[in-house]
């Protein structure tokens, strides 16, 4: 009887531990591939708003050792009015063609696709949660309003233009859903008068934990 009652509580002690690491590991690596689709492993970012020659900046980049992506942005706020529903949102300005191999957006975007974000089309792409807020769906515009205004006669008057909802962002982050819209990197710089500058240059390792040394 002290036999079998031994041997059934280390069968019971082992099972728990694999069930709990298997767990463990498994959370982990959901949230890591949830996080990682739409932040960078790492970010390069200009100390006064915009990253001053940042193509010499992404070229030394690539040239370290496990990088594998360095990814110009755009990021500011704004707020997204649609009829009497205004919310703010962080807007990033991303190019498409650098994007859907430097991370997972694409794969997570849903009635349109990440490449209709196309310079000069004034396409945009919500957060879910942010698009239900609204009450938009893709094919329908909404105006984004920047906090930097323009001086006019009447005194300074806010940067609005009308967008196109090209899809709707779902990376299962409440934070992202709820918060972000893309915008085509060209777009963003002429909406918030960057001219050819980025705020900064975000980028892919081969290892993510890898990244406080490649930084520095």
């Amino acid at each position: 009887f002290v036999a079998v009652i031994s041997a059934l509580g280390l069968m019971l002690g082992v099972a728990v531990l694999v069930v709990v690491l298997s767990v463990m590991n498994g959370f982990e690596r959901e949230l890591r591939s949830r996080m990682l689709a739409v932040t960078s492993h790492a970010t390069l970012t200009g100390l006064e708003g915009a990253l001053p020659d940042w193509r010499a900046v992404q070229r030394r980049a690539l040239g370290l050792p496990g990088v594998t992506h360095a990814v110009p942005f755009v990021a500011s706020q704004a707020m997204v009015a649609n009829g009497a529903r205004v919310l703010g949102a962080a807007v990033r300005g991303v190019d498409p063609a650098l994007e859907i191999g430097a991370s997972g957006l694409a794969e997570h975007i849903s009635g349109g696709r990440l490449t209709d974000l196309q310079p000069g089309a004034w396409r945009i792409v919500l957060g879910k949660t942010l698009a239900v807020e609204l009450g938009v769906s893709p094919g329908d515009t909404v105006v984004l309003i920047a906090p930097e205004g323009s001086a006019t006669p009447e005194g300074m008057v806010p940067r609005m233009r009308r967008v196109t909802v090209a899809g709707t962002l779902d990376s299962g982050m409440y934070e992202f859903d709820r918060g972000l819209a893309l915008l085509h990197i060209a777009d963003a710089a002429r909406l918030y008068r960057f001219g050819d500058e980025v705020s900064g240059v975000r980028l892919t390792l081969a290892d993510p934990l890898d990244a406080p040394r490649a930084v520095r």
